[in-house]
This record gives C-alpha cells, sequence and structure tokens, in this order.
C-alpha cells in the first residue's frame, strides 16, 4: 500500500451518531445497542487493511451520556408503561387480568448499576474494537473553556430557556471538542457527528489534522485520502481475507464454493458510484481462473460475478 501523509488516525464517536434507536425515538433497554454505522466503520478499517493504523474511541462524555439517556429512558417508558396499564385495567374491568413483571430492575437506581453493566458488556465483546478516552482535566484545558464560554466562542452559543437567555450553551460540546484534540495531538482524528455546531468549531482551527464526517462513505473518503489507499489495494485485501465473500463469488461462478484458492493477483480495479468493477486471476484448485466481479463497498455487498478458464498459452 502507498504511504499516506499520517501514521495514525483515530476515529470518534458522537452521542448522535453512536446511539440506536428504534421505532422512531425509542431506546433499546434491556441491552446496549449501538448503531449499525458503528459496525460499518469497524468493517470498513478491517476491509481496507488499516487495523493497525486507525482505533475507534469514544469519547467519556458521549460514553456518560449515552448511559444517562438510557436511565431517563427507562424512567419515561416505565411510568408510561405503569400508566397505561392502569388504564387497561379500569377499560377492561374483570374482563381481562392485565399485569407486568420487571425481571432485573425494578427501581431506577436498579436500573442505573444494570446500565453501566451492559455498557461494559458491550466493551468486552470481542467484536468491539473501541476504546473510551477521558477528558482533559488539567487547569489550562479548563480555563480556556471558561473563556470560550464567557465569549461565547463556538461551540458555546445563545439558547432560551424558560423565558431567560443563555450565552454558554453548548459546554457538553466543548468537552468534547477538547478531549479530540488533546488525544489526538498531531496525528489524524476523525468526528463522526451529526451536529452542525461542530462544523464551524472543526475549520477554525489553524490545523487541519481533525476531519468532521456524518457516514461511513465520508470516513472511506477520508482515509482512503489521507492514507493513499489505493482501491485495488482494498479489494485484495477483501478477497484474500474475506472467506465468505470469496466462497460467495464461486457460488455465483458456479464453482465449489470450499475450493482451494491461491496466487490472487488484481489486474484491474474500477470505482463506478459506490462499486468497484475488479477483473482478478486466481488458481482455483490448481486451475487458472479469470473473474470479473462488481462489488458494493458500502453495503459489502457482491452485486455480479462471472469467471472463465484462462488459456495457458493467452496467459503467457
Amino acid at each position: 500500500m502507498n504511504v499516506g501523509t499520517y501514521d495514525k488516525a483515530y476515529i470518534y464517536f458522537d452521542t448522535n451518531t453512536l446511539e440506536c434507536r428504534h421505532s422512531g425515538k425509542s431506546l433499546y433497554l434491556s441491552q446496549f445497542t449501538v448503531s449499525p454505522l458503528y459496525y460499518e466503520i469497524e468493517d470498513l478499517i478491517r476491509n481496507m487493511g488499516l487495523t493497525d493504523k486507525v482505533e475507534i474511541c469514544i469519547p467519556d462524555i458521549v460514553w456518560f451520556e449515552l448511559q444517562e439517556h438510557l436511565v431517563n429512558h427507562f424512567r419515561a417508558e416505565k411510568k408510561s408503561m405503569e400508566a397505561k396499564i392502569d388504564a387497561f385495567r379500569k377499560s377492561f374491568g374483570n374482563l381481562a387480568e392485565v399485569y407486568y413483571e420487571f425481571k432485573d430492575c425494578h427501581t431506577e437506581a436498579e436500573y442505573l448499576d444494570y446500565a453501566s453493566d451492559i455498557a461494559q458488556d458491550f466493551l468486552s465483546n470481542p467484536r468491539v474494537n473501541a476504546k473510551i478516552i477521558s477528558c482533559p482535566k488539567d487547569e489550562q484545558t479548563i480555563q480556556q473553556i471558561i473563556q470560550q464560554a464567557i465569549h461565547s466562542a463556538p461551540p458555546f452559543r445563545t439558547a432560551k430557556a424558560g423565558g431567560k437567555e443563555y450565552t454558554d450553551a453548548g459546554f457538553k460540546d466543548a468537552l468534547i471538542f477538547s478531549t479530540i484534540v488533546t488525544h489526538t495531538k498531531n496525528h489524524l482524528g476523525i468526528f463522526i457527528s451529526n451536529d452542525s455546531d461542530f462544523s464551524e468549531l472543526f475549520s477554525s482551527r489553524q490545523e487541519n489534522n481533525l476531519k468532521i464526517c456524518s457516514s461511513a462513505k465520508d470516513v472511506q473518503f477520508t482515509l482512503l485520502q489521507e492514507f493513499n489507499v489505493a482501491s485495488a489495494d482494498i479489494i485484495e485485501l477483501l478477497l484474500k481475507s474475506d472467506n465468505y465473500l470469496m466462497q460467495r463469488i464461486l457460488s455465483e461462478c458456479e464453482l465449489d464454493s470450499n475450493a482451494y484458492v491461491n496466487d490472487l493477483k488484481i489486474i484491474s480495479c474500477e470505482t463506478v458510484e459506490d462499486s468497484m468493477c475488479v477483473n482478478f486471476i486466481a488458481l482455483i484448485n490448481g486451475e487458472k481462473q479469470s473473474f470479473d466481479i462488481t462489488y458494493n463497498m458500502n453495503a459489502n455487498e457482491l452485486l455480479e460475478a462471472s469467471c472463465e478458464i484462462l488459456d495457458e498459452m493467452e496467459d503467457k
């Protein structure tokens, strides 16, 4: 692979891109569930062959906020459910027996401990390669944040609540940004967020090593640029490391999906919108074959595959 600008990169998640909701705005309360985007980024790093160069990080402010949201949602949903069941009992009377039972958590305090436990279970999952990074607490950082708040400098902004106007809204964002800056140092930092308030903050820095993205495609484009990873390198690594993908290709070509594959070599690779059109050769159980595939990188999906046996003289 080509050598890029950076030798190390950190990818940070904001609360709004890590949190996973269902049915519009409801959280999963029985387990710590993150958005599909998180796993897309995990797959992206692995498929690009950058696992030794790119780390996924979660600022502790984001981590604590995710758990706080769970506790608040538990409180609200429990209250709502109790009210609905009480209404059902009144409506149906002796016609129906309506009841419910909490198995692990009966009180908000118990759920607070439960939320902490399931959060740790998430981090302990072998499928997860993220680490929590702490907010800097040194005096210089705190003084800088205070001055930003006093002067309503980004990310601080004016907000109205309860008939009053506040000029220090954005304290959480300031802590997250300070965490990212301190941890990234001179490496590449990519912050995945849907919060437009961060855009101005990132663009105002003289250093250009911090990028803000909102999708896996944005992250992929940034990593491709900054690490100079060629598309052919990515697809070759993917073909050699993803056994399921190779089995799919062989199956689509009506070959033995468990065939022995070696001497794989990329001949051409062209990116068309979100897909890669690739021609490669490989020995399949000792027989040289030429393959043409179309693969969608964003969806990690094989779209088309065909192959033909290479004539030995033609190959020479």
